[in-house]
């Protein structure tokens, strides 16, 4: 299956990549992040470390609900097939986010 995929979400820059993944769409979505990471190598966390003690911080999932860009909701459930997500990339396919920023500010 094809997946329009999005490792950042910039205004500026609005070029997907196309991924080519095979992989049934009966599989959980769980297992298409995987394949992604795997292909793209974007790590599953980001390690933090202060005081002596080191955090992970997993990456958070989205997929496009809308048409327009930015329009993306977050992946609550990795066991959720894939079949059961909404088509809304330029081409009908599958379109993901992976989002692996920490969320912390200094």
């Amino acid at each position: 299956m094809n997946v329009e995929f999005f490792s950042e979400l910039n205004y500026d820059n609005q070029t997907p990549l196309i991924l080519t993944i095979d992989i049934n769409e009966d599989a959980s979505i769980g297992k298409l992040l995987t394949e992604i990471h795997e292909i793209t190598k974007i790590p599953l966390y980001t390690e933090m470390k202060w005081d002596g003690n080191a955090e992970r911080i997993s990456c958070r999932y989205y997929f496009k609900s809308g048409t327009e860009f930015g329009k993306f909701k977050r992946i609550e459930d990795l066991e959720q097939k894939i079949s059961e997500f909404p088509k809304k990339g330029s081409n009908n396919e599958l379109s993901l986010f992976i989002d692996g920023s920490s969320g912390l500010a200094n």
